[in-house]
């Protein structure tokens, strides 16, 4: 499923995203992209290929953390049993713990 990135979520290399589509006819929005290199600031996306290969010399584009949510609009792709597991982690750490005992009896 598509998940909206958020301003302040870094992607990993590897990462299938795209483009919000606006209303607007931008060149992007039709296309999927791989991330294929992430810095502390920006990442680097190629148009992602059928046969999940890069071509010899891809288009790279660049996309900074800091534009996202303010300037453009990106979803990534992320597998159902990998939301359920984020979803999780969120649940856990929104939980407060340290007034939380667990006994156990043998």
């Amino acid at each position: 499923m598509w998940t909206i990135i958020q301003s302040g979520e870094k992607v990993a290399l590897g990462d299938t995203v795209r483009f919000i589509p606006s209303g607007n006819s931008s060149p992007f929005k039709e296309k999927i992209f791989q991330v294929f290199k992430t810095e502390q600031h920006y990442f680097e996306i190629v148009v992602k290929q059928e046969n999940d290969g890069f071509m010899d010399n891809p288009v790279r584009r660049i996309v900074r953390y800091i534009d996202i949510g303010y300037h453009i609009g990106m979803e990534v792709w992320m597998e159902s049993s990998q939301a359920t597991i984020i979803n999780l982690y969120e649940d856990v750490s929104k939980q407060d713990f340290e007034h939380s005992y667990i006994s156990a009896s043998y």
